[in-house]
């Protein structure tokens, strides 16, 4: 007996609830009308937060390519060690370079002698013709083979020098202070400056660029949002953005816009922009992928609540309530939002007031009760 009165009691709960409700807490009446949470709307400031994807590329982003051909012998480091500028990654196998090193010392010496020979025949003839003991031709002679003697030993001096410069790069060193790549041979390998692939990729991922792909609908928004009439003047305006991860997690350290490509890539549609920063813990490494966060203040605008607003192909309505009546209202509003309110560009005045939530259960000239009249953007 009791379960069946319990069962009655639940019955007779769920036929009151709709009817307190339709009757804004009042008892039903053929007049009832539909009850609705209401806001009036007024000017405020806003901060809303543009989003754009970005490949992360290191400041310093490395291919270490050989200088020369020739066995790699050597392997220092490991992959994906830290390194420092200067410090030995590879050799290549030396011995043909210092063998090309010695030949060209004995080149400089056996030129430095027949230059030293020249210049003393220069001088013997030269006496010679002052006491008239030799005719001039003998002279110019000697003076022509003294000066093709020096050539000599210039040309050999400057093959000396590369032969010295080409067996410097058969130890390749680290050009930044960095990360070390994956190694892309192996000791024993034939290594050849023209061949591929590189060697491996020196990345210093203390200082990383953000290179975000921005629509020209979207920069000429930015343009005129921030009323510039140049990137230049666009990029001195901009605020410091922030970085995230595709997970979400933001870098500690704000940076800036400091480049806008003038090029609209025909591929994409799109142009793209630069970001600089401090990455002091590598959370991001070059090649990693993430997305910009622009913050834009805006101030003095009407802000409503995106339950307050029914899109019908593009079209945004909202109802006010005018003498106790929903009046379907167009409104613009801003391209861009933060997930949870539109800046209403037209349509609204402060002071006007709207459904602010269930929009999409009301109708055009629907008579309806408030439950709440708030200020603002957040109904209560």
């Amino acid at each position: 007996m009791r379960r069946g009165l319990h069962l009655i009691i639940y019955i007779a709960s769920v036929l009151v609830w709709p009817m307190l409700c339709t009757g804004c807490g009042e008892e039903a009446s053929s007049s009832a009308k539909e009850c609705f949470r209401t806001l009036r709307v007024e000017r405020q400031d806003i901060t809303l937060k543009r989003d754009f994807a970005a490949k992360i590329e290191s400041e310093q982003n490395i291919y270490i390519r050989p200088q020369v051909s020739g066995r790699l012998m050597k392997i220092y480091v490991q992959e994906g060690a830290h390194v420092k500028k200067g410090q030995p990654l590879f050799v290549i196998d030396q011995a043909p370079y210092i063998a090309a090193v010695d030949a060209a010392k004995a080149r400089v010496s056996t030129a430095r002698a027949a230059l030293a020979a020249a210049q003393l025949n220069l001088e013997g003839k030269e006496k010679l013709h002052g006491q008239k003991m030799v005719g001039e031709s003998d002279l110019q002679r000697a003076r022509h083979t003294a000066e093709e003697a020096r050539a000599q030993v210039e040309t050999a001096e400057a093959e000396l020098a590369t032969a010295r410069t080409e067996l410097g790069y058969t130890t390749i060193s680290s050009p930044v202070d960095g990360v070390i790549g994956m190694v892309k041979h192996r000791v024993g390998d034939l290594v050849d400056p023209n061949g591929e692939p590189y060697l491996t990729l020196a990345a210093d991922n203390s200082h990383i660029r953000a290179y975000g792909v921005l629509s020209e609908e979207a920069l000429s928004e930015l343009l005129r949002d921030f009323g510039s009439s140049s990137f230049d003047e666009l990029l001195g305006k901009l605020p410091a953005v922030s970085l995230y991860t595709n997970w979400g997690e933001k870098l500690s350290v704000e940076g800036h816009i400091d480049a806008i490509s003038p090029i609209v890539e025909s591929q994409i549609g799109a142009t793209y922009i630069r970001a600089s920063f401090f990455n002091p813990a590598e959370l991001f490494r070059n090649g990693s992928n993430g997305y910009l966060e622009l913050p834009y203040v805006m101030h003095g605008v009407i802000v409503i609540p995106q339950e307050a607003v029914v899109d019908i192909h593009d079209k945004y309505l909202v109802f006010r309530v005018v003498d106790g009546k929903a009046v379907e209202t167009e409104v613009t509003v801003m391209p861009y939002d933060d997930g949870q309110t539109f800046v209403v560009t037209g349509g609204l005045e402060p002071g006007d007031v709207i459904i602010a939530e269930g929009a999409g259960f009301v109708t055009d000239g629907m008579e309806v009760a408030e439950i709440n009249n708030e200020k603002g953007g957040e109904p209560s």
